[in-house]
């Protein structure tokens, strides 16, 4: 149990609450399916809460589908392997933990688990540690969208054209993979340059910077 304990950054007070949310109904009538439905609650309103608040600027049909996404029973189940629930789940004889939603369902468990072993802000803590990648994925992609489409709607109706976005380089010699990127107005003899851990992240900079130079030539 301490490896689960480990890979959750959380020690249990309560052993009995992990030992039943790690219970499949397969293996026991005190099983874990009350901690699922408690953790599914608490889970959709965390994910809920978080995007309200670090992503004033998406509507309301992309917080939907971001927050499916994320609670996903595919995405749950990733986040289940990561955190190797296969080897502490009790299953029944002849049940199979692939093809279906018991690792998700057990993941839910868990944070049911979580929150009556201590509360919502420490439950906060682990699921800000478990779901960080896919926030990470949310901020690229929404911060992606605007200054790229922004540069293309305004370049579109200037001349007639689109801007051209070209990769200088790449380096990973001091750290992790960076992109250069070059973004190019050729009717006003305009370059900027952008970096980025990925090569939309660096196009969104060069993008950024070409807006906030036409800002200033205007």
């Amino acid at each position: 149990m301490k490896g689960l304990f480990d890979e959750l950054g959380y020690t249990f007070s309560n052993d009995d609450l992990i030992k039943k949310a790690l219970t499949h109904k397969s293996s026991s009538s005190d099983n874990n399916e009350r901690l699922e439905f408690l953790g599914d609650a608490i889970l959709n309103l965390y994910v809920s809460e978080k995007l309200i608040h670090s992503y004033p600027e998406l509507s309301e049909g992309k917080l939907t589908r971001f927050k499916a996404s994320i609670v996903s029973r595919q995405n749950l189940n990733l986040v289940a392997e990561k955190l190797r629930l296969s080897e502490f789940i009790k299953i029944g004889k002849g049940e199979r933990l692939d093809g279906n939603s018991i690792l998700g369902n057990t993941l839910e468990a868990i944070i049911g688990a979580i929150f009556l072993d201590s509360d919502y802000p420490n439950t906060k803590e682990i699921l800000q540690k478990l779901f960080l990648k896919d926030f990470l994925e949310i901020e690229e992609e929404s911060e992606l969208k605007d200054p790229k489409s922004a540069l293309q709607e305004y370049i579109q109706k200037t001349y007639k054209s689109l801007p051209t976005y070209s990769i200088q380089k790449s380096s990973s010699s001091e750290g992790p993979l960076r992109f250069q990127v070059t973004c190019q107005i050729n009717e006003a003899n305009l370059i900027t340059h952008g970096s980025g851990r990925s090569k939309k992240r660096a196009e969104l900079e060069a993008a950024n910077n070409m807006l906030t130079l036409l800002e200033k030539n205007g």
